[in-house]
């Protein structure tokens, strides 16, 4: 790709050649200099563990410019329209109730998501008060995609969140892996598994709110190692902040994380038992503020607003092959390296870090079944297998420590393998709008099974053009920056072309700098 952005830029910008090859390489010149810098600056201090962690926060702001590069900008879901225009009335009218309601079928007056994948967008809402009036304003009694493709605050001031969310997971991913003990190489594995390698990169452009409860996991698991590691009581305080907030954001999901929780911190809590106090009481403090925001929401603390239609009536021998082998759901089409999880777990059991496997693998299998039980566990119009989004990050880990277990041979071919089977599952995922047919047409269980509901063979029929032709055309290339076009121009594609040669330019520093560090033991 990286070759063709000057001429992707020539042709859609107009500029002359001096300004295209100025604009290429303002990333590589930046990014040069920043080398430069950091490893002057290391020689003169005489410091390596700072100076060796900072290619590493260059790494997570690569993968936060590719998934600013790739950002659709709108909305793709009734979850994610409640939940954004829950944080829009909690932030401009202080209310639980929607001002004005919308109607998406029948009248919706307040969102009965969880709280905290509407609080994210406060933040922004705040620093941008004056894009309040760009908000569609929903009609009485009729479908607008409006409300979906033309809110011009969500543009700034919510897509980004999720890109944020992910880029700063992955970083918790590669964080974890080194507390266990993995190589820095191994432990860049696991962030690739995850941020480009797994239905993360497809999520970080999504308004679902799976990804923010894999944020609160990958947290609550790595604030516990840490504490563990250090005895600092600062990171039981983080670990509890997690629970609490990923249960204000999906109630089940969030308390899913506590058992896994309490198993890391065996070791110190079954000599202090105020430690596990201090866990459950962060996750009963999200289980009360759930029940009031229901009470407000619903005049009842045990109404979630979902009706009676929720239920976990799927037959295991349903839901486990579909979520796991169908073309359309399956883990392991979606999520190569979920394979390797396995070997990573044994390899933790082996060399004693027993309550590190049995959390880090059983966290994710609980939830695996819980969901392939659900009535609906194909998740409606989305990518993938999106109810196991969670343990993405704690599989991811596992899979980048299980890379040293492998015979040579393997290790020298199978990783680059299964990542680049799951970029090739991304590829569609982030350049295809899901509105456009696919999410309807793979949306029941059977249809999953069908070889063509595997994204890269059955999304591009739905794509009939580039250039979207409108600001809600769901034919052309689903990006941000190519729909901004129809309106402003193709100069809007500039910051694509930027955006994602930053992102090339800082993967590849950060794997110079993997590089450097490998002959020294990976340390």
């Amino acid at each position: 790709m990286i070759f063709w952005l000057p001429t992707i830029l020539k042709n859609q910008s107009g500029f002359s050649d001096a300004k295209v090859g100025l604009l290429g390489a303002m990333p590589y010149v930046v990014a040069l200099f920043a080398m430069l810098l950091n490893g002057w600056h290391s020689d003169k201090g005489r410091e390596r563990r700072w100076h060796a962690a900072a290619p590493l926060l260059i790494a997570a702001t690569g993968l936060l410019c590719l998934y600013l590069a790739l950002m659709n900008g709108h909305l793709i879901t009734i979850d994610g329209l409640v939940m954004w225009r829950q944080a829009l009335s909690l932030t401009y009218h202080q209310s639980f109730a929607f001002v004005p309601p919308i109607w998406w079928g029948d009248v919706i007056t307040t969102s009965s998501r969880g709280l905290g994948a509407s609080l994210e967008y406060v933040p922004g809402l705040l620093a941008l008060p004056w894009l309040s009036g760009q908000v569609p304003v929903p009609p009485a009694s009729t479908y607008d995609l409006k409300l979906l493709y033309g809110d011009v605050l969500y543009v700034v001031a919510g897509a980004p969140v999720w890109a944020a969310i992910t880029a700063v997971t992955a970083y918790l991913v590669f964080l974890t892996a080194r507390v266990l003990g993995t190589s820095r190489h191994h432990a860049l594995w696991a962030m690739a598994f995850f941020a480009i390698g797994s239905p993360a990169f497809a999520a970080s452009r999504g308004d679902t709110p799976q990804p923010l409860v894999a944020f609160s996991w990958a947290l609550c698991v790595y604030a516990c190692l840490k504490y563990r590691e250090s005895g600092r009581g600062r990171w039981l305080r983080v670990s509890a902040i997690g629970l609490l907030y990923g249960v204000l954001t999906r109630p089940l999901e969030g308390s899913m994380i506590l058992p896994g929780v309490l198993v890391l911190l065996w070791p110190v809590w079954r000599r202090n038992r105020a430690i596990a106090g201090g866990q459950i009481a962060g996750w009963l403090i999200g289980v009360v503020a759930t029940l009031l925001v229901n009470q407000a929401r619903f005049g009842s603390p045990l109404e979630f607003g979902y009706g009676g239609s929720v239920a976990w009536s799927t037959p295991l021998w349903v839901g486990l092959p579909g979520a796991l082998v169908s073309p359309g759901r399956g883990v392991l089409w979606e999520f190569p390296a979920i394979i390797l999880s396995g070997i990573g777990t044994a390899a933790l059991w082996r060399t004693g870090k027993r309550p590190e496997a049995l959390a880090l693998a059983g966290v994710p299998a609980v939830l695996l079944l819980e969901a392939c039980q659900y009535f609906d566990w194909v998740g409606g119009w989305d990518w993938g297998f999106r109810f196991f989004q969670p343990a993405l990050p704690l599989v991811a880990v596992l899979a980048g420590v299980g890379i040293p277990s492998l015979p040579k041979r393997l290790a020298s071919w199978l990783p680059a393998a299964l990542l680049a089977g799951g970029i090739i599952w991304n590829v569609p995922a982030v350049s295809t709008d899901v509105l456009a047919g696919y999410g309807a047409a793979y949306a029941d269980p059977a249809s999953n099974w069908r070889l063509d509901a595997y994204p890269p063979i059955g999304a591009w029929r739905f794509v009939n053009h580039i250039m979207p032709r409108s600001g809600s055309d769901s034919a052309g290339f689903d990006n941000v920056w190519f729909r901004a076009s129809v309106r402003l121009g193709r100069a809007t594609l500039i910051p694509f072309v930027i955006l994602l040669a930053a992102a090339l330019a800082l993967a590849r520093q950060a794997l110079v700098a993997d590089r450097r560090v490998a002959p020294q033991g990976g340390r």
